[in-house]
């Protein structure tokens, strides 16, 4: 069976004040029809650019992007417009990307079956039916202003699937919630996905949302990584004592390195290998957590095996 996703050579540039800024570098991937797949990386790596690209709201500057046998690349005008509206569903972070306030959750719901002209009696019925399999049909009335955060994505993603679209794309569709909200919307996915039949590409910065799907890749500075999936610790966990223990794929990445670089950035921590006979610009395994917002800069510690060198 042929890839239902295929990205091959992906490049997607931008021009900002005369400069180049090169978002995707090169992306080469592909996705099975009924798969769950997670991108992870830090804010700024290219995964939302990947997402637009995919739902057909951006083009490639370089490359070749099909989804189930269309290129995207081809489509124009009205093709294009009706590839959005049918064919794919998009869950975002930010409520107000998912639903209008202004409309109740059966009005959002009703509204991307009425732009593909649907009859109003069949887009109110499935809108209900939607609403009742993702928990609130009991709230139809109400307005995204208020539900809390989880109940709005699960608007959202009734809103994704209203005209039926084989392919859901999510960016960050935990990222602002509560842990027990996070995993609620998760356990939500994993049953619509399977009850209508969707392939799911989520991206996230969060290893722990990650580990729900299929299959996990990297994705930093503009280029896939690693594929960390199939392993059962996927997340760094740090003990009482301050000690850090990290997961299996990362500590493969760094055992016989003669020292680790930390490098604190504003946006994370990063781990890099370093051997004598190689230079810091090494291509090698990375762990990301988050830090406060007051971790400004740039500092870097490098660990010998038997001391700290400053």
């Amino acid at each position: 069976m042929p890839p239902y996703i295929v990205c091959k050579q992906v490049v997607r540039a931008y021009r900002v004040g005369g400069h180049e800024m090169v978002a995707l570098r090169g992306i080469d991937f592909e996705m099975q029809k009924g798969e769950m797949c997670a991108i992870i990386g830090p804010s700024g790596a290219g995964k939302s650019s990947l997402l637009n690209l995919l739902g057909g709201l951006d083009t490639p500057t370089a490359g070749q992007l099909t989804v189930d046998g269309l290129n995207l690349l081809d489509l124009k005008g009205r093709a294009l417009a009706d590839y959005r509206l049918r064919k794919v569903g998009f869950v975002w972070q930010q409520v107000e990307r998912n639903l209008l306030g202004h409309r109740s959750a059966l009005g959002n719901v009703t509204l991307p079956m009425m732009l593909a002209g649907v009859p109003m009696w069949t887009r109110r019925k499935r809108a209900h039916e939607l609403l009742d399999a993702v928990g609130i049909g009991e709230q139809s009335h109400k307005r995204p202003s208020s539900m809390s955060g989880g109940q709005q994505q699960r608007v959202a993603m009734a809103v994704a699937l209203a005209n039926q679209p084989p392919l859901l794309l999510a960016d960050e569709p935990t990222g602002a919630l509560d842990r027990h909200s996070a995993a609620q919307v998760m356990s939500l996915l994993a049953d619509l996905r399977q009850r209508f039949e969707l392939t799911v590409l989520m991206v996230t910065h969060d290893l722990s949302i990650a580990a729900h799907a299929d299959r996990v890749l990297t994705l930093r500075d503009g280029s896939l990584g690693q594929d960390v999936s199939g392993h059962d610790e996927v997340a760094p966990t740090l003990d009482s004592g301050g000690s850090i223990r990290l997961p299996e794929v990362a500590r493969a990445q760094l055992h016989n390195a003669e020292r680790i670089a930390v490098e604190i950035r504003p946006e994370g921590i990063l781990l890099r290998p370093e051997n004598d006979s190689e230079d810091m610009s090494s291509d090698a395994g990375v762990v990301q957590d988050e830090l406060p917002e007051e971790a400004k800069g740039r500092r870097w510690f490098r660990f010998g095996r038997k001391k700290v060198k400053a």
